[in-house]
């Protein structure tokens, strides 16, 4: 049995189409998008005006979003609690990999773990939360810092450059170019540079806005992820995603 009014779902859509369009659409638009009558979309254009999720231009008779969903908008933003919201996907993913799964943010110019899920496994790595480190540092901090403005990008860079593993980046241009990398591939991958032993898989959280200030990273031993590299990657990237999404990302 369908538990969902058809009404209630075509003025849903209705809504929904003026994320990917134009500020302004009329009727006949409406009308081809959604495959239902002129008749059928004007009652749906009345019913969403009369509570101001839609607005008529008077000029030239065109229809866009009502204050209403703004006021709706800020009240999910204020709301809004990214360690609570990612929790449920953290879960399946550690879950799923059995590692440590790590919820990262921007703060400024470092990077904070805000949230973890330890690893199931006897031997593991571990890490603080609320712990703080340069954003060039891990897998976590690099796949945020790849997607940011590159003036500050060069601003993180070209400060004197922390080691921690004989295998850590140590260069501007050596950064720079992972950088590069991760943001080609939409992911990264980190062996040994943070700590020795230790491999980390981690993919950015992008917002409504398509910007990144999150991402999300799993974290383990060499030998147990890299035989499996590829496959951690996927589980990684698929969940980064499902969370961008429902955090309003297009795409």
């Amino acid at each position: 049995m369908d538990n969902h009014l058809s009404s209630v779902k075509n003025s849903c859509r209705l809504l929904k189409l003026f994320l990917d369009s134009p500020k302004e659409m009329g009727v006949s638009e409406l009308s081809r998008q959604l495959q239902l009558s002129k008749g059928a979309v004007h009652k749906l254009l009345m019913t969403l005006e009369s509570e101001g999720f839609i607005k008529q231009n008077p000029a030239n008779k065109q229809y866009s979003l009502g204050f209403t969903l703004l006021g709706l908008g800020n009240k999910v933003l204020n709301n809004h609690n990214l360690v609570d919201f990612a929790k449920p996907y953290l879960q399946k993913l550690a879950d799923t990999t059995q590692e440590l799964v790590c919820l990262c943010v921007r703060d400024g110019h470092e990077a904070i773990y805000i949230d973890r899920i330890d690893s199931i496994h006897p031997i593991r790595f571990n890490v603080e939360a609320y712990r703080r480190f340069p954003l060039y540092a891990t897998s976590a901090s690099r796949v945020i810092l790849a997607y940011q403005d590159p003036s500050f990008i060069e601003s993180i860079i070209s400060t004197d450059i922390r080691t921690f593993t004989p295998f850590s980046l140590k260069e501007p241009a050596e950064i720079s170019d992972r950088l590069r990398s991760i943001f080609t591939n939409g992911y990264e991958v980190s062996e040994n540079m943070r700590n020795v032993g230790v491999m980390g898989i981690a993919a950015p959280l992008f917002d409504i806005d398509s910007t990144v200030t999150a991402s999300i990273s799993m974290i383990g031993p060499v030998d147990r992820v890299k035989p499996s590299l590829d496959t951690f990657i996927q589980h990684v990237t698929a969940i980064a995603s499902d969370i961008s999404v429902q955090l309003g990302y297009r795409g």
